[in-house]
């Protein structure tokens, strides 16, 4: 796969995501985990662009902390708790970088496919859980009752856990189209 087939690649899965996560919201009382605990990467336009469209204190923040990233095509991190969150809320919310943006959803790089889809799970994404399981019903029992058996496990949940699901690509028009019904 090409350097441009795996921008659109990239860019396809986000628009998926954004397609799903329209449907849901962080509960009120989310400890922002997903802040704390995760890896940000920034592809170079992404970072040069944040840091064009936020304040010179935040600017200088997200400098001072940022680092070389490892992940091939990404240009920095922020590993660990994001020193742009304050309080529990995003101090550049409206500028933050895609991988926020997507989040639960983590796109990750595939040899073979160009990028994958995780959905971790978190305070928000157990009922996105159970709606995937809602629209497995009709489609495979397995795996609706792995996923509604997963969603009875996590569906407390208060933090983010390691735990992942594999979202797949031939599943997401078909799920977005059962979210949109609903």
């Amino acid at each position: 796969m090409d350097k441009r087939q795996r921008s659109e690649k990239y860019d396809w899965l986000s628009s998926k995501t954004q397609s799903i996560l329209k449907h849901y919201s962080c509960p009120e009382l989310c400890n922002a985990s997903c802040c704390k605990n995760h890896i940000i990467d920034f592809h170079r336009k992404e970072y040069e662009k944040i840091l064009k469209n936020i304040d010179k204190e935040s600017a200088n923040i997200l400098k001072s902390n940022a680092i070389k990233s490892e992940l091939e095509g990404c240009y920095k991190a922020i590993v660990g708790q994001c020193p742009l969150l304050i309080n529990l809320k995003c101090r550049i919310y409206d500028n933050r970088p895609q991988a926020c943006r997507n989040f639960p959803f983590v796109i990750f790089p595939d040899a073979e496919a160009g990028f994958g889809l995780t959905l971790l799970l978190c305070p928000m994404s157990v009922n996105i859980v159970q709606d995937y399981a809602q629209w497995y019903k009709s489609v495979n029992s397995t795996m609706y009752n792995q996923l509604n058996a997963l969603y009875e496990q996590y569906k407390n949940i208060d933090k983010n856990n390691d735990f992942c699901i594999q979202m797949k690509e031939h599943n997401l028009d078909s799920f977005i189209e059962f979210l949109e019904k609903k």
